[in-house]
């Protein structure tokens, strides 16, 4: 990659929150005088909002005033190197290609589900949001861009608290939810529901597709709107048994049902060279997929007197069970017949995963780290295709695309990591081993297709984090991170969208290798805090969709390990609270992305970049008044890309009452746009170029009301806690 000066066009605000907390002390009696009743004294507290050590960096979900009341997506878009883009999804460092954890692990419905569920968990449910853009050895290697791990609030206080939430919003969506925890003794308990109707509004967009070998079908468009409904619910159970300070067992089980119904109005027009009309259809495609999930999780966690190292042990099984119902009609309108195809697909994963993890800190100096993992992947689908007989008035079973799906596979796993502490310098290396075997078995009409490979992998880490003084530290880390193909790239079925559109997996995929090194800077003042952090990354076989478009107009699609990808960027996060009633904070990243296929002899490189402000302020007793705003833009891939600029901006209010018992909290989401529309998107091949524009209305005015109950009173733990907690 040739090199590139990177500049920051802006210096952008961000904070923490300030508590005061009031409480009446009395001295104690002793042998020089009576007791003496002291006055009341008031004591200020700063609780940090964003804290930082050598491999991640930490949000605390607690001290953000929008937690109470609000939902989870509104506290990802105010943490530093997380966006939220127009369609509302989570972005780290501007990539989607992440890995999501809860609670250290990669189960659940949540890490399934992300950006679906972060719509309607409530905030006050997760404890804290950790960015680890650089993971140590003791993650899987899995997710090229980093992990976003969500802790969720797991040690409660002794009693019992909870909360009833219900919320609406003007594009039709309504949901509610209840959270209860409660420690009894040694016994901790957890419960979590909720369930929405959340319609996304209509997306109207216009395709444009020249093909260059093609007479009759050179010019090609598509008039679309489309019309998307999500119906998720989710219950969890965690329980957690403490019987001394040294063992601790947690049990968690969840569970959640997500429906997605698509309706696609389409009118699709050819054209030749000389641009006369040689085919007209109309399609109104249905589309309606159910996404399901169940987890289990049992963990032991032992504590050591001696040398006070902690030794876990965990099981989880994670089943994911989906359908998707597909119907594709053509009603035709110029030179084409009808046509009818109904396809019905069924799949489910399962999998298992046995853990063992030990960490010590030995003279306050040594730090080692060392554990072992087994992750089981088994994957089964089959499907029914079948097509209209317009003749005869009835379904034909059409055994020419079938999805006969058998698929396991094993990743083996091990890792060691050493780190040793000197006055003002922390060196911490390590390594992970991983093999991973893939075993699987496609059915169709044309005969059985088996693919076995296999990959092993070694995953170095190094990092090195010097504590200049107490307000400056700078770290640099370097790893290397997987990403392997999951089941719907490699499966080898052909997925009919329209009868002009077809996507299919590819079998020989391999897992895809990236190399990164990054550079990170904290400084902070009182009032301010600034982080700023270079990261670059190198990989020589990332997965690229490609796509050809035959002369008769068909567009084919599929997944191949084409390209060598290079990427450097430059992130800043400023945050300023210049009283105890206002908070501040932004984050700004400009990036330098290179894509390269040498067996296809193209290559497609640009600038990205991305700016996001937040802010909060107080008002009057027990309200808060707050703002959001974002802009990126400069999104490629090896054959497409973005021109223009997509944002969003929202303003809320939260107003508690009953001493913040109750919580209401009102936010309008671009209330200012009727029409929105996003990023054109250009793709560009050796056989097509193809043009995306589409707009939608974003307002959106939400409501909800949060129901505070319980009681709670501090409960002391005397077990040494670290970081390994968080996972159970």
């Amino acid at each position: 990659m040739n090199k590139k000066r990177i500049l920051l066009a802006a210096v952008l605000l961000s904070a923490g929150l300030s508590v005061k907390a009031q409480n009446p002390q009395t001295a104690q009696p002793d042998s020089l005088g009576k007791p003496e009743q002291l006055k009341e004294a008031a004591v200020t507290a700063r609780r940090e909002r964003i804290t930082t050590d050598a491999d991640k960096l930490t949000y605390d979900v607690a001290a953000d005033p929008l937690a109470e009341g609000g939902n989870l997506i509104d506290i990802l878009r105010n943490v530093p190197m997380l966006s939220v883009n127009g369609d509302e999804e989570v972005l780290l460092n501007g990539s989607k290609d992440y890995k999501v954890l809860v609670n250290g692990r990669s189960t659940g419905m949540l890490a399934r589900n992300f950006n679906q569920l972060i719509k309607t968990l409530p905030a006050a449910s997760v404890k804290e949001i950790q960015v680890i853009t650089n993971p140590p050895v003791k993650y899987d290697a899995e997710g090229i861009g980093g992990i976003i791990n969500i802790v969720m609030v797991r040690r409660v206080k002794a009693g019992y608290s909870g909360s009833l939430s219900a919320n609406a919003g003007t594009l039709g969506n309504v949901g509610g939810s209840g959270y209860l925890s409660a420690q009894l003794g040694k016994f901790t308990l957890s419960a979590n529901a909720s369930g929405s109707y959340f319609p996304n509004p209509t997306v109207y967009g216009i395709t444009d597709i020249e093909v260059f070998d093609s007479e009759t079908h050179h010019f090609q468009r598509l008039d679309f709107s489309n019309d998307v409904t999500y119906q998720p619910g989710a219950l969890s159970l965690e329980a957690s048994y403490e019987p001394d300070s040294l063992n601790l067992i947690t049990l968690s089980g969840w569970t959640n049902y997500q429906r997605m119904r698509q309706a696609y109005a389409i009118t699709e027009t050819f054209r030749d060279r000389d641009r006369a009309k040689t085919l007209e259809m109309q399609e109104p495609t249905l589309r309606d997929s159910r996404n399901n999930t169940f987890s289990g999780e049992l963990a032991y966690q032992k504590t050591f007197r001696n040398d006070g190292g902690i030794l876990t042990f965990s099981y989880a099984i994670d089943g994911n069970p989906n359908s998707t119902d597909n119907n594709i009609i053509v009603v035709p309108l110029l030179n084409c017949t009808d046509y009818h195809r109904h396809s019905f697909n069924r799949e489910h994963t399962v999998q298992q995963t046995g853990q063992l993890d030990y960490f010590a800190t030995i003279r306050k100096k040594h730090q080692i780290e060392t554990g072992a993992k087994y992750t089981l992947r088994a994957h089964v689908a089959d499907s029914h295709d079948e097509l209209w007989d317009f003749a005869a008035a009835q379904w034909v079973t059409d055994n020419s695309n079938v999805n006969d799906l058998d698929y396991k596979q094993h990743i083996f796993a091990a890792y060691a990591s050493y780190g040793y502490k000197f006055s003002k310098l922390t060196l911490k290396a390590g390594t992970r081993l991983e093999y991973t075997l893939n075993r699987g078995l496609s059915k169709s009409a044309s005969g059985n297709l088996t693919f076995d490979n296999s990959n092993f992998n070694v995953v170095p880490y190094f990092n090195a984090a010097w504590r200049i003084n107490p307000k400056n530290s700078f770290s640099l880390t370097y790893t290397r991170r997987l990403g392997r193909p999951s089941v719907s790239y490699l499966n080898p079925f052909i997925f009919e969208e329209t009868p002009y559109s077809r996507t299919h997996g590819n079998p020989d995929l391999r897992t895809v290798v990236s190399d990164a090194l990054t550079f990170t800077y904290r400084t902070h003042g009182d009032k301010w805090d600034l982080l700023v952090r270079t990261f670059g990354s190198l990989c020589n076989n990332k997965i690229e969709y490609l796509a050809v478009v035959r002369p008769d107009g068909v567009k084919v699609a599929t997944y191949e390990n084409a390209v060598v990808y290079d990427h450097i960027d430059l992130t800043v996060n400023l945050g300023w609270n210049p009283s105890e009633k206002i908070n501040l904070q932004a984050s700004g990243q400009v990036g330098y992305n290179d894509y390269y296929a040498p067996s296809l002899e193209q290559r497609n490189k640009g600038w990205s970049w991305y700016v996001n402000t937040s802010g909060n302020a107080s008002l009057w007793r027990g309200a808060t008044a707050y703002a959001a705003a974002g802009a990126y833009g400069g999104d490629i891939t090896l054959q497409r890309t973005y021109y223009g600029v997509d944002y969003e901006y929202s303003f809320g209010l939260r107003q508690g009452f009953l001493q913040n018992r109750l919580i209401l909290n009102v936010a309008a989401v671009m209330p200012f746009q009727r029409r929105y529309a996003g990023s054109v998107r250009e793709t560009s091949t050796d056989t097509y170029h193809q043009r995306n524009e589409s707009w939608y209305d974003p307002r959106a005015l939400r409501l909800s009301l949060t129901w505070r109950f319980g009681k709670t009173s501090i409960n002391l733990k005397h077990a040494r806690k670290t970081e390994v907690d968080d996972k159970l």
